[in-house]
């Protein structure tokens, strides 16, 4: 150059490293004019069309470490960049069914149903990201695809063509968590999403593909009816899920021990506000330093006790019998009955989540109130007697007359009639 030629004739610099940087760069364009070469005659040896152009097969493709390209797929694979919105819809998915498989394990497993406010939507969202970063790597490095993706006819491979190994899967669902999810901070991630929506628009390579490509099988309409039916799927199965959870823990026939397990694990599971925890034989002991505490926030006096009628040592009825005189305010223990109800007609096997939601019992059992009914419950009978006087019936309590003496008696009965 110019520069060089003053350089030498002001004699700054020597002829000799002007010499050896010339060399060099001529040595670099050799090199990337000898790959060009190789790779112009690679593309005309495979022959492809512009529409049939597989741009991953050769992104990565250096012949002098590898003289072997994948095989060419068919003329429907496309680069998967182009998919954006496939690619957001799939994982859309994919997060609906690790939200699942930690619903299976909350509330039939760890048997927690907590109040759904926003700490615990936030933490359940979290839950589903951890899941993301220990499943989808497996996945992508033994299927090469995930459910999602999969419906989308989408793969990941890596330069060559092959699955991803697990070091790989992981730093790339890193960096979607990190990256393209704004880690799941909220409205930060509607954001990123935007962000890797446009890049992926303009065929952009998103940072955490740098050693992977996506491959399309085909865009056919189908598959977004698909994706409808498989989001329709997931919902039913937490539906179904969670009615399951609202099941007793032990069902068939019943030993004392097992329903007094039923009646207690439902108490926890439903957050009743009580410290109380029944025994075997269908008797309340207090867990608390303070004292009694009454399940049903309006109940007067001890929490009643299940009378449990047992046959061959299993539990075959169950008697609530509540008397009380003076009381001006008696709620109808709802609580009570319905906790009996569940433990010991819920338990029938004939029964599963959703049968046992649309039989209503639970529903009839508050609304009756203080009337006397009988009720069918599978195979169990439910009856009420009730004796009152000097109350106003409110359904769900009876309110004291000015003056007079009030009294009740009412008697709850579950009955196994085979």
């Amino acid at each position: 150059s110019l520069e060089d030629i003053q350089a030498l004739e002001q004699g700054t610099r020597s002829l000799e490293q002007v010499l050896s940087e010339v060399g060099a760069a001529l040595e670099k364009k050799d090199a990337q004019t000898q790959h060009a070469l190789e790779l112009c005659r690679q593309l005309r040896a495979d022959r492809p069309s512009w529409d049939s152009l597989q741009p991953e097969r050769y992104l990565f493709w250096n012949p002098s470490f590898s003289t072997q390209l994948p095989p060419v797929q068919d003329a429907s694979d496309t680069l998967g960049s182009r998919c954006p919105w496939r690619r957001y819809f799939a994982r859309s998915l994919d997060l609906g069914v690790y939200g699942l498989l930690w619903a299976a394990v909350q509330l039939l497993v760890l048997r927690w149903n907590p109040d759904p406010n926003v700490l615990v939507r936030l933490l359940e969202r979290y839950i589903g990201y951890a899941l993301m970063l220990g499943v989808e790597p497996l996945l992508l490095c033994t299927l090469g695809t995930t459910p999602g993706k999969g419906l989308f006819g989408l793969e990941v491979r890596d330069g060559n063509g092959r699955k991803l190994s697990f070091r790989s899967a992981f730093r790339r669902t890193w960096g979607v968590f990190c990256q393209g999810m704004g880690c799941g901070v909220p409205i930060y991630q509607l954001y990123r999403n935007y962000k890797s929506y446009r890049a992926c628009e303009r065929g952009e390579a998103l940072s955490w593909e740098a050693e992977t490509a996506y491959r399309i099988q085909d865009d056919r309409a189908v598959r977004c009816l698909g994706y409808v039916a498989a989001e329709a799927a997931v919902f039913a199965l937490l539906l179904v899920l969670t009615a399951q959870a609202f099941l007793p823990i032990h069902r068939g026939t019943l030993t004392p021990e097992q329903y007094a397990d039923n009646v207690n694990d439902m108490s926890r599971f439903l957050q009743l506000d009580s410290d109380e925890r029944m025994e075997a034989d269908g008797t309340w002991r207090d867990g608390a330093p303070h004292g009694g505490v009454v399940i049903d926030l309006w109940d007067s006096g001890p929490t009643p006790a299940h009378q449990l009628t047992v046959t061959d040592g299993q539990v075959t009825g169950v008697r609530i019998e509540i008397e009380r005189s003076g009381v001006q305010l008696i709620g109808s223990y709802t609580v009570q009955k319905q906790l009996a109800a569940i433990a010991l007609c819920a338990a029938q096997k004939s029964y599963n989540g959703i049968s046992w939601m649309k039989s209503g019992v639970l529903d009839a059992i508050a609304e009756q109130g203080f009337a006397d009914y009988t009720l069918q419950a599978g195979d169990v009978t439910i009856t009420q007697s009730v004796e009152q006087r000097g109350y106003l019936d409110g359904t769900e309590f009876l309110f004291a007359q000015e003056g007079a003496a009030p009294y009740l008696h009412l008697v709850f009965t579950l009955e196994k009639t085979s």
